[in-house]
């Protein structure tokens, strides 16, 4: 690899990452307690969860729960003496749940409005819209 390419990869890495540590949520602090692991974001928001509910930490005594803290940036949580890291946005979309969280992506990319669309939409009206929605009742 040239140092020109190399140079223009590592410009890159650290466009991406600074983006990274401008959107991704990263965890300021954490903390078990009650059973819960309790997560505070970058930016003020919060959220906790039972770390049972994952297999890895079935047979974890409270104690080695208790280690939990942010590992590097904050974008994964440590337990080490478990050996054991979760992402955090890993986590955010397993406890949103991944269904709702695409339905509701999908929805609201559904409200965008674009030129393309526009064109497309009366298009679609020339041919006559969308087909009427027919109900096949049957006579009881």
């Amino acid at each position: 690899m040239s140092e020109v390419e190399f140079n223009r990869q590592v410009g890159e890495a650290r466009r991406r990452g600074a983006r990274s540590l401008k959107k991704g949520p990263r965890a300021l602090s954490a903390e078990f307690k009650n059973g819960r692991v309790t997560v505070d974001l970058y930016g003020g928001w919060s959220f906790s969860f039972d770390p049972r509910k994952y297999k890895v930490f079935k047979n974890a005594s409270d104690e080695q729960l208790a280690e939990v803290k942010p590992l590097g940036l904050g974008f994964a949580l440590e337990w080490e003496s478990i050996d054991q890291h979760l992402g955090v946005a890993s986590l955010i979309i397993d406890l949103i749940g991944r269904g709702f969280l695409m339905s509701e992506i999908a929805r609201r990319n559904g409200m965008v409005t674009s030129q393309k669309k526009k064109a497309a939409s009366q298009a679609n009206g020339k041919l006559g819209g969308r087909p009427k929605k027919t109900h096949n009742k049957r006579a009881a």
